[in-house]
C-alpha cells in the first residue's frame, strides 16, 4: 500500500560565487544551473552580513562541465537589507 501523495517545494542550499552585485541583481557562479524565470530566496554574505533577497533568474549558461553563470534580478528585499546593499555597492564604487 502507499501513502498519501506529497507535495511541495523543496529548499536546497547551493554554495555560490558572487561574481557581480549591483542594486538591482546579482551573478553567480553556481554548480547547478537554474531554470530562467524561477524565483528563488538568496542569502548575500557581505562584510560579515547576510542579506535575504529574493530574486528571478534571468539567464543560466553553462560555463563549465560543472559550473553554471546564473544573473538574478532582485523582485524582493526588505528595506533594511535594500540599505545595507545600497551601501555595500556604493563603497565597493569608491
Amino acid at each position: 500500500m502507499s501513502g498519501p501523495a506529497v507535495t511541495g517545494t523543496a529548499r536546497a542550499q547551493v554554495p555560490a560565487r558572487l561574481l557581480d552585485l549591483s542594486l538591482g541583481g546579482a551573478l553567480l557562479d553556481l554548480a547547478t544551473a537554474l531554470e530562467v524565470g524561477a524565483v528563488h530566496d538568496f542569502s548575500l554574505q557581505l562584510d560579515g552580513e547576510t542579506l535575504w533577497v529574493q530574486g528571478e533568474v534571468r539567464r543560466c549558461r553553462q560555463v563549465r562541465p560543472d559550473g553554471y553563470e546564473v544573473g538574478v534580478q532582485f523582485i524582493g528585499i526588505h528595506p533594511q537589507d535594500e540599505r545595507r546593499l545600497r551601501a555595500y555597492v556604493d563603497h565597493r564604487r569608491h
